[in-house]
């Protein structure tokens, strides 16, 4: 007799047999990735609108080129825990091309004038023509590719490996192109990038999950805006805003307050900070290096903690000489400045937001765990989604919760319930919420209370020190 494998127990009695119902274990909340920066820069080449993520030096020079633009000025002298890319690129930029003996035609893979520095050879071989491709761009990195075609038989897909060029054969039937020494394709246009093109790729870069905080490689109040917009839209990340070059602390303090918002998403950096490129100093907006810090924490960390000075070694200099009166100006307006410590290095001197309003919402670590936590959590209740609402899932749901803040508190991400005084750190509730109504209407609520870490903002040294202390037991 057939063995019958259902989970439907209407169908467990419908004749005598063996039936297996199998199931899965209840799924776990698995932490979601809280590092991941986007960056959208102007580059010499690669795709342009779309996100990216090289993964490596390697496959970033490759993929973008080596040319010192603004796109690469701000991703190199930083490190990166994860790095996407969105490559700004002019709405009139145009490919180049090359048509050969009428027969076919090579375009560049990405517009730009980067393309006209590409070559196309084409010689005779026994039994078919052969294609050599170069790139002779001073910066290339991508070695010179050969293909070979039989006689009558060179279509597109002959090509299909190359990372220089797209082909299509416009006329397969007419024999074999001439042979041609190194010939440029031509007529590659970079074009003019304007604030629009920066509105554009923020909107390539839209979905859901896609990087837990995007920054530009240059900034203006335009750009700005669109930062603002993205992030209201997107409420899952944060974004890295900047001022003009040479800006002043007063001019900053006006300028952050056009950017507000409710929920913590926005940092607004200052001054510029130093880097130097084939040997030339040049300051460049303090985003970058914001982003590249985040990128290389964890969530529960304020970015202005000493320890990660460390992550700043490429930092040469700030663009403006700070005073204390001048840092707690910026710290009440909203903005996250860097410091040189002397004994420390380069490092921000307040992790915070531009939401001033509400005090629990100023640190930026707070927002992070906020969207580490609850991003993590609504991925896993993904599983749940129109299941049946019994209280065993319901239960189910709460262990799972209880099991991933359990993991969090042994990382050392959350803290434990001994960090309370006269109380715990966390509750998971999913009965009180959910009344008979709320059941039947097909509502599951779900009442989480979370306790964070907080950051030692402000250590006092209370000393009582001279000749007449004297210090009794109680």
């Amino acid at each position: 007799m057939a063995i019958y494998r259902s989970n439907d127990p209407t169908t467990f009695d419908d004749v005598d047999g063996i039936v297996i119902d199998e199931t899965a274990p209840p799924p776990n909340i698995r932490g979601v990735s809280s590092n991941v920066a986007l960056l959208v820069g102007q580059f010499e080449r690669g795709p342009g609108a779309s996100v990216q993520e090289p993964g490596s030096t390697g496959n970033f020079n490759q993929l973008y080129g080596l040319g010192l633009t603004s796109g690469r000025k701000a991703a190199i002298n930083k490190r990166w825990g994860r790095l996407k890319i969105v490559r700004v690129t002019a709405a009139a930029a145009v490919k180049a091309t090359l048509q050969v003996d009428t027969k076919v035609t090579f375009t560049a893979k990405y517009t730009g004038a980067y393309g006209n520095n590409i070559t196309v050879t084409t010689e005779a071989v026994t039994g078919g023509t052969k294609y050599t491709i170069a790139d002779t761009n001073a910066n290339a990195t991508i070695p010179a590719e050969t293909y070979v075609s039989a006689i009558g038989d060179i279509t597109a897909s002959t090509f299909a490996g190359s990372r220089l060029v797209d082909v299509v054969v416009d006329d397969a039937g007419s024999g074999e192109p001439a042979a041609a020494g190194p010939t440029n394709l031509a007529t590659g246009a970079d074009g003019t990038v304007a604030d629009t093109d920066y509105e554009t790729a923020l909107l390539a870069a839209s979905s859901e999950g896609e990087a837990n905080f995007v920054f530009l490689d240059s900034y203006n109040s335009i750009r700005n805006g669109y930062l603002e917009t993205h992030a209201g839209d997107t409420q899952d990340r944060m974004v890295v805003l900047a001022g003009p070059a040479s800006q002043t602390v007063a001019a900053a303090v006006t300028d952050v307050g056009n950017y507000r918002d409710t929920d913590g998403r926005i940092i607004y950096t200052y001054p510029y900070l130093q880097y130097s490129f084939a040997g030339a100093a040049e300051f460049l907006p303090a985003a970058a290096q914001v982003a590249s810090v985040l990128s290389q924490t964890s969530p529960h960390l304020d970015p202005a903690f000493a320890g990660n000075a460390g992550f700043s070694t490429g930092v040469e200099a700030l663009e403006a000489q700070l005073t204390r009166a001048d840092y707690i100006t910026l710290k009440d307006a909203g903005i996250a400045a860097w410091e040189n410590d002397k004994d420390v290095g380069f490092k921000l001197k307040s992790g915070i937001v531009t939401q001033i309003l509400n005090s629990s919402k100023v640190m930026i670590f707070r927002r992070r765990m906020a969207d580490y936590l609850t991003n993590s959590a609504a991925r896993f209740l993904k599983n749940y989604q129109n299941n049946v609402n019994s209280k065993q899932n319901r239960q189910e749901v709460a262990g799972a919760f209880y099991e991933f803040i359990g993991s969090q508190e042994r990382l050392g991400i959350l803290p434990g319930d001994t960090e309370v005084n006269g109380g715990a750190a966390k509750l998971v509730d999913t009965e009180s919420l959910n009344t008979d109504a709320d059941i039947a209407a097909g509502f599951f609520k779900i009442l989480w209370r979370q306790r964070i870490w907080s950051s030692m903002r402000f250590i006092v040294l209370q000393a009582e020190i001279g000749e007449s202390v004297v210090v009794t037991e109680a």
